[in-house]
């Protein structure tokens, strides 16, 4: 039988906010994001007025079935765009993630010509994504590891 799941991508709204501050306190994304904290709906509307007002970053919705599933967000910088992604949990290891930064990927190569992403050393499915996608380690610390392509 034919996988009947339809992936897709869009470009995050003001209506999103919400949906992203419930995701960002989600306990296994927390123990995987920057801060390793959860942040309260104050500092969270800040981040994403910030973010949503900001021509340099880009935020986008991965969707499957129409159902949002997780998020890409992009910052352009001069030197770089830096790269960051989760799924929700329960849609890990499924292959979307791989489909969705490779659509990205490839509907911004305009934007910029490097990318780069900063994983967690004990984030090993990150790690395998950037790989598989072409990134090369360009950094390693205790605490992180930084993908460029």
């Amino acid at each position: 039988m034919k996988n009947m799941n339809k992936l897709s991508l869009r470009i995050a709204t003001i209506e999103d906010k919400s949906l992203l501050f419930e995701w960002r306190n989600i306990t296994e994304l927390v123990q995987l994001s920057y801060l390793k904290k959860n942040v309260t709906i104050e500092e969270h509307d800040i981040w994403f007025n910030e973010k949503l007002s900001n021509p340099d970053s880009e935020i986008v919705i991965v969707e499957l079935n129409n159902l949002p599933i997780g998020l890409i967000r992009m910052d352009f910088k001069i030197e770089s765009c830096a790269i960051s992604i989760y799924l929700i949990p329960g849609n890990h290891g499924k292959g979307y993630g791989f489909k969705a930064l490779s659509l990205v990927l490839n509907n911004y190569n305009n934007l910029s010509d490097k990318y780069s992403a900063k994983v967690q050393t004990g984030n090993i499915p990150s790690q395998k994504l950037f790989l598989k996608l072409g990134f090369i380690e360009s950094y390693r610390d205790d605490e992180f590891i930084k993908y460029i392509k």
